[in-house]
């Protein structure tokens, strides 16, 4: 660009800002002129101040007041109170009439001279041998039998 194109272009651009300068100058007293009018239109404030319109619409509050029912209790008779009788300590049966596993393990064990093996409980009761280590590890935790060698078991002397 030669420097005449840009003097041309500064020239035109100080025109568009002298413009744009009038124009927002016109929009701001049209917006005056408006206020103006819709001032006009609105009715003149009275004579009296904000606190006395504030006492003049005051209005008291309602209260109303309900009514509640009175309930009665109910009238009940005094319970008659019997003395309480002693009732008899109850005996715990066994309610199942077929040995349990434990049990036939452990007759199995007491009956053997020299000590069960599982090979022998496993024969005598027909049980599957997780069974029989299951029912074995519970009646040495009571101390009811106990361990003489590997998987020879017999029962301790205090029965």
């Amino acid at each position: 660009m030669t420097n005449e194109t840009i003097k041309a272009m500064a020239k035109a651009l100080a025109n568009i800002g002298k413009e744009l300068n009038a124009l927002s100058k016109s929009m701001l007293d049209s917006c005056d002129e408006s206020m103006d009018k819709t001032i006009e239109k609105e009715p003149p404030l009275s004579d009296t101040t904000i606190e006395e319109e504030k006492e003049t619409k005051a209005v008291k509050p309602v209260i109303k007041k309900i009514k509640k029912k009175k309930v009665e209790p109910k009238k009940t008779e005094p319970k008659k109170t019997e003395p309480k009788k002693a009732e008899p300590k109850k005996k715990l049966v066994k309610k199942s009439k077929e040995p349990t596993v434990l049990d036939r393990v452990y007759k199995v064990i007491k009956r053997s001279r020299k000590g069960a093996t599982v090979e022998k409980i496993k024969e005598a009761t027909k049980l599957d041998k997780k069974q029989i280590s299951n029912s074995l590890y519970k009646l040495s935790t009571k101390g009811m039998i106990k361990t003489v060698s590997r998987g020879v078991y017999v029962p301790t002397d205090e029965d």
